[in-house]
Formats: structure tokens, sequence, C-alpha cells
């Protein structure tokens, strides 16, 4: 099994993997403990995958990591020209949409910003769905 392959298997199922200094750590499902000697062998591979893929603040998980080349058009006029820092500033705004600052959160409804993230190759899911709603 590839790299890649093991990552998206483990953030499917709702695992995790993160780096911690030099170590990759894990929280696995029962049904995905034979993925733990994978991971020892494919660990410079999954290092450098893990390294590119952005810091999830807590109570967002990660699905799917593969940033559009720029520019992308967001449809509302808006042209991004750095994927990756865009990501980064719009996962802080749904950081502080979810903790009541909708003011650092440019008022932007938490749909809004997730569907932000996906146009430009990062889909993720909310811990708290129903905050979706609000």
């Amino acid at each position: 099994m590839q790299a890649i392959e093991i990552l998206d298997t483990v953030f499917a199922s709702g695992g995790i993997l993160w780096l911690e200094g030099d170590k990759v750590r894990a929280r696995l499902p029962e049904s995905l403990r034979p993925l733990v000697s994978m991971i020892g062998e494919r660990k410079p591979e999954i290092v450098e995958i893990l390294e590119q893929r952005p810091v999830m603040p807590a109570g967002i998980r990660l699905l799917s990591y593969q940033p559009k080349e720029p520019p992308v058009e967001l449809g509302n006029g808006e042209t991004v020209i750095d994927s990756k820092r865009f990501v980064q500033s719009t996962l802080r705004q749904i950081e502080a949409r979810l903790h009541g600052k909708n003011w650092l959160a440019g008022n932007l409804p938490l749909s809004g910003l997730v569907e932000r993230l996906a146009a430009v190759g990062c889909v993720i899911e909310l811990a708290d769905r129903k905050a979706m709603l609000q």
C-alpha cells in the first residue's frame, strides 16, 4: 500500500495521523491496527505528505487535501493566487467562527467558509455538524 493510500484509509475511517517532532503519531480505530506496521515502513513518505498538509484546528477534520494550482476563481469575483496561504487563513476564520468570533471570520457563515476551502482543493468536516446550520 502506498503512503497516500494509507493516509486516505486512516482519515476516511475516522483515524488521525500527525507529526510530533520526528515521530508519526496515530489514533486509529481497532479495525486499522494492522496498518501500524505499514505506517512504519512508509514513514519517510508519510512524513513528507503530512508536512505539506495544513494543520487542522480542534474540531476540524481534513478529508482531502489536493490544492489546486493558482489562480483559482471562487466564483464571486475573488481569485486566489496562493492556495496554501488561503487555506490557512480560511481555517483560522472557521476556528474563529466556531468560537463565536464572527467578526474574525469576516461575518461569513461556516458553510460558506467550508465551500471556499473546497474550491481550492481542501475538503474538511466539522466535528459538530450542527454548527454548519448556525
